[in-house]
């Protein structure tokens, strides 16, 4: 079910970060809501505000995690490297503009948010950001006249340097998914199409290519056929029929909420990929209350980077192998066409997962690996390697609509990580086979992005 609004343009929801309180949480970071509407508009970190106007695109976009993780890594590029060549953070990406803009710390805001307008509408063209940049170059700016024409010149030329790279990078292709109809293969709902079928051709940002920590088979066998016929695969299906059914009588309270809470499924919320942004977000408003927009442009670009790469990785995964593996609403319906005796059928069984009417839905692409748990496992990576550890407690928060206002303590950034891989099991949409080796694939690919980017 889709609750997206039409297209609009996002200025007027976003112009109320221009009072430092975006959404309910504080813009300015390491303040509380009543400070920031107290604290002066020039201490507005410009790369925050346009991360926050990113999951307002990613409201109105809504779809698969590629594009919208596509379109975030580009923006945050952009802003990273023109942020770089005013006082350098970390090796360029693909542009330096130090002769423009180098030890212009008066040039800054006017770069970024030239580099991440121009960037976001190449990324998401059916979206208007005007009022958005209108809303950031109306704030107070000490930069010179001087600073900000220079600023925005090497704004506009960093977003082009990546729009440009991004061109042909197959995010526009389209394939025609065909629908193996056997025993173990996954198949769209009656009338669903696929979705993003042709995501794992896409180029990576930093991966050499898609399938480069593309996993074995589940469990180690060689064959679909042989997965099916094991006791580790009877296993699974036990262990998500117990737990991830509308009317599981062994699931408890908490888990329950954990499924609902990690979600974000429905088309009109920040997705999970968004979920993310917002939690690297509180997590730098809670433990680096001092950074300044150098601090967030690298780490929302080693965290955005990370996710659009997992993305890319974990739809390879999917579809480009030759097990694409069929959802537990399925394998339990039909289990007794998979020649495994310790499999029984239930067709009346229902996932957890449903939509704001009741009705229990599983997303349209197969099973393994997991989405939210690999892009989850490539945000923590990306995250842990900024902070230089791990141990960082959070309360996290949600805009799932079955779980309106609900909070939830973090011990640790791995923590979260496994809360949300964990919750795909509960919500009765994945195998823990699917979580556990998108996992291993998310922190691998985190390791490898940070390495190269940062």
């Amino acid at each position: 079910m889709s609750v997206a609004r039409p297209v609009q343009n996002t200025g007027k929801r976003i112009a109320a970060l221009a009072t430092s309180v975006a959404f309910g949480l504080p813009l300015i970071v390491g303040t509380s809501p009543a400070q920031a509407q107290e604290t002066d508009r020039e201490t507005i970190d410009h790369v925050l505000y346009w991360n926050e106007v990113a999951l307002e695109a990613f409201r109105e976009t809504g779809g698969t995690p590629g594009p919208l993780s596509r379109g975030g890594a580009m923006m945050n590029l952009a802003i990273y490297d023109v942020v770089n060549s005013i006082r350098p953070i970390g090796e360029p990406y693909l542009g330096e503009y130090g002769d423009l803009v180098g030890e212009r710390d008066g040039a800054l805001n006017a770069a970024i948010d030239h580099a991440a307008h121009n960037a976001l509408s190449a990324a998401f063209p059916r979206l208007d950001f005007s009022d958005d940049l209108a809303t950031a170059r109306a704030l107070p700016d000490e930069g010179s006249a001087e600073d900000r024409r220079l600023g925005r010149e090497a704004g506009e030329l960093s977003a082009a340097a990546i729009v440009q790279d991004r061109e042909g990078d197959g995010s526009q292709d389209t394939i025609d998914y065909v629908p193996v109809l056997e025993p173990g293969h996954w198949r769209p709902a009656p009338g669903v199409p696929a979705a993003g079928a042709h995501w794992g051709g896409v180029r990576p940002f930093v991966l050499e290519s898609g399938d480069q920590f593309r996993p074995d088979l589940p469990g180690g066998f060689d064959t679909l056929e042989a997965l099916l016929a094991s006791d580790f695969y009877a296993d699974q299906v036990a262990e998500v029929h117990e737990l991830g059914g509308a009317d599981s009588t062994t699931r408890t309270e908490d888990q329950t909420e954990i499924a609902r809470f990690w979600a974000n499924d429905l088309d009109g919320t920040y997705k999970p990929v968004g979920h993310q942004y917002e939690l690297a977000r509180i997590l730098i408003e809670t433990h680096q209350p001092d950074a300044t927009s150098y601090d967030t442009a690298l780490l929302f670009t080693l965290q955005s980077v990370a996710m659009a790469d997992a993305s890319i990785a974990v739809w390879d995964s999917k579809y480009e192998t030759d097990v694409d593996l069929w959802r537990p609403e399925h394998a339990i319906a039909l289990a007794d066409t998979d020649g495994n005796p310790l499999t029984e059928a239930d067709p009346d069984w229902r996932t957890l997962s449903a939509d704001v009417e009741g009705n229990s839905f599983s997303p349209s692409f197969p099973s393994y690996v997991s989405g939210h748990s690999g892009i989850a496992a490539a945000w923590g990576g990306a995250v842990i390697h900024y902070f230089g550890e791990d141990d960082l407690p959070f309360v996290a928060t949600t805009e799932d609509p079955n779980t309106p206002g609900v909070t939830r303590y973090q011990p640790s950034i791995s923590a979260s990580v496994q809360e949300k891989a964990d919750s795909r099991l509960y919500a009765g949409v994945h195998y823990s086979m699917d979580n556990d080796d998108a996992l291993e694939l998310g922190y691998a690919l985190a390791d490898y992005v940070t390495d190269h980017l940062g």
